[in-house]
């Protein structure tokens, strides 16, 4: 469907200008939308094997906290959960990455329990010391997860713009001029005709 205008040259060359840039944009959005693509894949890659580790540990942890939770006995292993109840302060920021806003998750504060060293195993060090490590890779996991869902929106929204200039205003600008130039050359020939009447006349 072509575009409402007047068919002079005037409006002729504008199109005709407005056609260069529409397919300029297309093309730049084109390479933004595959370099977006690799991005996505290479970054899915990188979230896989991070959550496959992270999965591992979390495995590990809990399996030491099993066994920490049977050698300190129940009320034991209660009494050192209640008293060291604390909060572990997260933060978010907004980081740009390929010049797309994320919300990053940081950590500011991790709370370690106090214990006494001389009354419980060395078990819950360890233990401990596998938590500190295991909330560092949970918040890396949630960043990478949050910048995969941001990609896959800047995607969709690209893919979006690539389509309506491919499939909308391109098409519809090309229609647009020739249909101008054909009735500006019908007009020429209108006039040529006319002169040549003038001059037989």
């Amino acid at each position: 469907m072509p575009l409402k205008v007047n068919p002079n040259r005037m409006e002729l060359l504008r199109l005709r200008k407005r056609l260069i840039i529409a397919r300029r944009g297309h093309k730049l959005l084109q390479d933004k939308l595959e370099g977006l693509i690799q991005k996505f894949m290479e970054e899915a890659q990188n979230y896989k094997a991070l959550r496959e580790l992270t999965e591992k540990k979390f495995l590990e942890f809990l399996s030491l906290g099993g066994i920490a939770y049977i050698r300190l006995s129940g009320p034991i292993w209660e009494s050192l959960v209640y008293i060291n109840e604390g909060k572990t302060t997260l933060y978010q920021k907004i980081e740009k990455k390929m010049n797309i806003p994320i919300k990053e998750l940081s950590l500011a504060r991790l709370h370690i329990p106090s214990y006494s060293y001389l009354e419980t195993p060395y078990l819950l060090e360890e233990l401990i010391e596998m938590w500190s490590k295991l909330i560092d890779d949970i918040i890396a996991l949630a960043n990478k997860e949050r910048y995969l869902i941001a990609l896959a929106e800047e995607i969709e929204r690209t893919k979006r713009r690539v389509n309506a200039l491919e499939y909308k205003l391109i098409p519809q600008i090309e229609e647009t001029i020739k249909l101008i130039t054909v009735k500006l050359e019908e007009l020429e020939r209108s006039n040529f005709f006319r002169l040549l009447r003038l001059k037989e006349s």
